[in-house]
């Protein structure tokens, strides 16, 4: 069956699944959404046991299984007759992204490398044919034996005995937000829209697991995308706000700090920013292009900066993430997002 079809099938079971949903009691953001579940969530993925869980690896598969878990537990569904959120592609073993032909890994995997995104969904009531979608990236580089070709020079300071890039904000800390946005909008009586949850694997290899996946989809039926990446870090401790790359592309950033604002004025009006960055080209490097080439409002959020110290370091561990923020921007998100989801808000789409 092809996931095409198992996406119209969501639409056929919404008036059935969503019913005791739309029903429900909403529950405070601040009890679901809170700095130590976050935290607890990031131990996991980027603890060493992962093996800073590179695509198509063992590990990285536990880790799509896990992630799998929670957003069953979180009470998303699978999509249609599907029996798991797990939906398989093959990785490549060379890429030619830099206009020649090199290998994606600095060893060589078995031809058959077999990789996995994770697909999740909470039916929607009246609009349930329209789809919103949240999004992060599973994966990361992997360990100094195991990695991709590709490798940022090293900015931190590791132990001399440490191999392992944890990963811990690329992406362990989009994944924890993705997982809390689903366990606060199960709770949430007003979803008139189809929400998808994604985990994608792949894209440190080149956004490869949203590049396969956006193929199968009826874009036509996406309203938006909010994936998120690196949102564990501030860009400085004066500078707490997150930012949206290619924010001037769509109404996206406006609608979100409308909405945020009307329903907790504390944030402000402007809190989410615009990517100051413009020079680094964020907007094409995370999984949000994928779907952006088919004129979908996608955007990547994001909090850290590209030349931060700990990006693609042995350094990027657990203990360097700031959760009591991180807490706040996941909260900002499920707010801001609020009109997405009820269907009053709808971003102009990407030309």
């Amino acid at each position: 069956m092809q996931f095409r079809t198992r996406l119209f099938l969501i639409v056929f079971l919404c008036s059935k699944a969503a019913i005791g949903t739309a029903q429900s009691v909403s529950i405070s953001i601040d009890s679901i959404i809170t700095a130590s579940s976050l935290k607890a969530l990031v131990q996991t993925l980027a603890a060493d046991s992962f093996q800073g869980r590179l695509s198509g690896t063992k590990k990285a598969t536990e880790a799509a299984l896990f992630i799998s878990e929670e957003l069953k537990n979180a009470g998303a569904l699978p999509i249609g007759a599907n029996k798991d959120y797990l939906f398989s592609f093959q990785l490549p073993v060379e890429t030619k992204n830099w206009g020649f032909t090199a290998p994606i890994f600095n060893f060589q995997p078995p031809a058959d490398l077999i990789s996995y995104n994770v697909v999740a969904a909470l039916p929607g009531t009246t609009k349930a044919k329209e789809i919103i979608i949240f999004s992060a990236h599973l994966d990361h580089v992997g360990t100094k034996k195991y990695s991709t070709f590709y490798q940022s020079p090293e900015k931190g300071n590791p132990e001399e005995t440490d191999d392992i890039f944890n990963g811990a904000n690329d992406n362990a800390s989009g994944i924890s937000g993705l997982i809390h946005l689903a366990r606060y909008f199960a709770q949430q009586p007003n979803r008139e829209r189809t929400i998808l949850f994604i985990a994608f694997s792949g894209e440190e290899e080149g956004l490869l697991g949203s590049k396969e996946l956006v193929k199968t989809l009826n874009t036509k039926a996406i309203k938006a995308m909010i994936n998120m990446d690196m949102i564990g870090r501030p860009l400085a401790a004066d500078k707490k706000n997150p930012y949206i790359t290619g924010d001037k592309y769509t109404s996206l950033k406006k609608l979100l700090n409308k909405k945020l604002f009307a329903l907790a004025p504390s944030y402000g009006s402007h809190y989410f920013k615009g990517d100051p960055f413009l020079f680094d080209n964020l907007f094409k490097r995370s999984d949000n292009y994928s779907f952006a080439r088919k004129h979908i409002a996608a955007h990547t959020l994001m909090c850290t900066s590209p030349h931060d110290m700990y990006y693609h370091s042995l350094n990027d561990e657990v203990e360097t993430l700031d959760y009591p923020f991180m807490a706040e921007v996941v909260k900002a998100i499920a707010l801001g997002a609020a009109g997405l989801v009820n269907g009053t808000d709808t971003p102009r789409k990407l030309h």
